[in-house]
């Protein structure tokens, strides 16, 4: 084990004797890393070997205004290959944007070239932000940055631009998952993949706290590059690390809908015809305060409440019980609650009349973000059924994609939560309702999902209705919301999952 006082595993003398130097020449993706040996992510500094692309940059800035600067590493960089300008050329070109992505960048560099000429005569809408994850790399710099630095870093450069450019909105990107890994010569790994994953999650993590909601946003697009066990999905990055074309236009359609209001234009792109899975706030006008509620749910995030076990869903959930508590309000089922959740921090992300886009949109908007449960229990999709004037009533396969999304949510803000997908219930009276097929049709398709690791699906129809099918009132008042007799059959349910894991 070598010693060092910068952790990085290099002694001074290494570094002295040019071993860095050394390092530089036989990996090609270490840029700069000479440059920030012992220096803080908040201390400008160049990037070596990018000296020609800044200073083509610049002469850029010179030229004319840009309406859209996208600052970043080469994630970013990555649009200037031709691979990639379909993508650039229907989201980003019409907005007469400038890329300022650098292979190999972290925010010192970032700060550098922000400071050396690169925001000159620029007066942009919009800068996008996405860095940090070289900052992260234990397998290529002498000097890594924990979470908090990297955090410390890119609010420097929030700084920096709400300095230098007063009027103009920052999009803050969530550092991508990554999962690649390195080798060395005699094939043991260089670095350690699970750590560089996890800091990069937790500076995300940190970097949302950067926000505003007015002048500096977040988004979190990770879900689009993840599969249902939360590994990286090769066709999205094959890498582990880099979108690839694919990858980069699911991004942008991620990004494009706040993108857009930022801009005030119109969007580069149509939305699904599954509205399903097109996130979007409350959609019926009733007496439900579902903005109070939110509103809640962020509050208790900000009291760094760690729920073991969240449930999220429709009013079927909210009227079990659990907090956030709502004001005149008396649990259905809050006896059966209590004793199933005994012992353990819990959170109800249940809110009335929501479907899946109502869901997306929470996740999408805070409500599970820094949160590492141990177990998320997800029932949701009954009231896709239910077409009102304000959303049309959705097929079995629409519903089930956007369940889909709402796991993905899930998986990427965290990884490890295992996953209680819940079988739509029952409703109706009798098995002749028309609802009830196409619930059965849709649990079919949901019951799929529970086969991918850390998703266990649970349908507790036959435990919910009658040897007839039919459905009593003493389980189900309404034959829709459970009753506490009929929570005490879910509660049961549940806890034998969780309990037999």
């Amino acid at each position: 084990m070598l010693d060092s006082a910068d952790g990085s595993g290099m002694t001074p003398s290494m570094l002295k004797s040019g071993f860095a130097a050394l390092c530089l020449c036989l990996l090609p993706a270490l840029v700069g890393a000479e440059e920030v040996a012992g220096k803080s992510p908040v201390i400008p500094v160049p990037q070596r070997g990018m000296e020609k692309r800044h200073a083509e940059k610049v002469a850029a800035a010179k030229a004319g205004d840009h309406d859209l600067l996208m600052i970043g590493d080469s994630i970013t960089h990555n649009f200037e290959k031709p691979e990639y300008q379909a993508v650039w050329n229907q989201f980003f070109a019409p907005r007469k944007a400038l890329n300022l992505g650098y292979s190999g960048g972290r925010t010192e560099n970032t700060l550098w070239n922000l400071q050396n000429g690169e925001l000159e005569g620029q007066h942009p809408k919009v800068v996008t932000l996405l860095i940090g994850t070289n900052n992260s790399d234990d397998a290529n710099y002498p000097v890594v940055h924990d979470a908090g630095e990297i955090q410390k870093g890119t609010r420097a450069i929030v700084t920096l631009l709400r300095e230098k450019l007063p009027d103009t909105k920052i999009l803050l990107l969530k550092i991508f998952p990554r999962t690649n890994t390195y080798k060395k010569a005699d094939g043991s790994p260089r670095g350690d993949v699970a750590k560089r994953f996890e800091t990069n999650q937790k500076a995300g993590e940190l970097v949302a706290e950067l926000a505003d909601d007015k002048s500096v946003f977040f988004l979190d697009v990770n879900h689009v590059f993840l599969k249902l066990d939360g590994t990286i999905d090769t066709a999205m990055m094959p890498d582990q690390l880099h979108p690839s074309p694919a990858g980069a236009k699911a991004w942008a359609e991620a990004m494009e809908p706040l993108l857009s209001k930022l801009f005030g234009d119109e969007p580069k792109c149509k939305p699904s015809e599954n509205n399903a899975i097109v996130p979007v706030s409350k959609l019926e006008k009733d007496f439900y305060d579902w903005w109070q509620r939110h509103a809640d749910v962020l509050n208790l995030a900000n009291l760094h409440i760690q729920p073991q076990i969240v449930l999220i869903g429709d009013s079927i959930t909210h009227f079990w019980g659990g907090i956030p508590n709502t004001p005149n309000f008396k649990p259905r089922g809050g006896k059966s609650y209590a004793q199933a959740f005994e012992g353990n921090q819990e959170l109800n992300l249940g809110f009335g009349w929501d479907r899946t886009q109502n869901v997306l949109w929470r996740l999408d908007h805070g409500e599970l973000d820094g949160l590492h449960p141990g177990w998320a229990i997800v029932n949701i999709g009954t009231n896709n059924f239910a077409g009102t004037k304000n959303a049309r009533e959705n097929t079995p396969e629409e519903i089930a994609e956007g369940v889909r999304q709402i796991l993905l949510r899930v998986r990427a803000k965290s990884s490890g939560t295992k996953i209680i997908l819940m079988g739509v219930f029952p409703r109706g009276e009798k098995p002749s309702d028309p609802i009830r097929s196409k619930i059965a049709e849709l649990n079919k398709l949901l019951a799929k999902f529970g086969e991918t690791k850390g998703i266990t699906f649970l349908d507790i129809t036959t435990k919910l209705t009658n040897p007839d099918g039919t459905i009593s009132r003493e389980i189900m008042g309404d034959f829709l919301h459970p009753t506490e007799a009929g929570y005490k059959i879910w509660g049961d349910a549940v806890m034998e999952v969780i309990r037999a894991k």
